[in-house]
């Protein structure tokens, strides 16, 4: 016999706002790691006063860091879109299987509303033949 689950709740999926914040998130960091003076600090020594190569190589750091932590964020916006898809795509697997359950049933119920009326038909047509016989 067929068996329909209503209860099964619905996959969440992540928030508009929420991938939103996210995405704001990540690019404050790429932003803030890309400031050349940030960089330039692990190219101190002690006793040694700081020079145009380490500012420029602090520079080249910047732009590399900056450059990698906006991919990365767009790479994070776009792996969040993906979950949602999937989510949303599981939720509507979810309902079509409810509704190939719920139209099973009523075809198992038409099933056997007819095969009742059959056999009330003959239950008649014995009667019938029994009393014309």
């Amino acid at each position: 016999m067929n068996q329909v689950r209503t209860t099964a709740p619905l996959p969440a999926a992540l928030s508009a706002q929420a991938m939103q914040a996210q995405m704001n998130n990540q690019m404050a960091q790429a932003y803030a790691m890309g400031d050349p003076r940030f960089n330039l600090k692990k190219y101190d020594r002690a006793g040694f006063s700081r020079g145009a190569a380490q500012m420029n190589q602090a520079g080249v750091d910047a732009a590399k860091n900056i450059a990698e932590g906006v991919a990365q964020a767009y790479s994070g916006n776009l792996a969040n879109q993906q979950y949602n898809a999937l989510t949303g795509l599981q939720a509507n697997q979810a309902q079509e299987q409810n509704a190939q359950a719920l139209g099973a049933l009523q075809q198992q119920n038409a099933y056997a509303n007819q095969m009742a009326a059959l056999q009330r038909q003959n239950q008649i047509m014995g009667l019938l033949g029994g009393l014309l016989s």
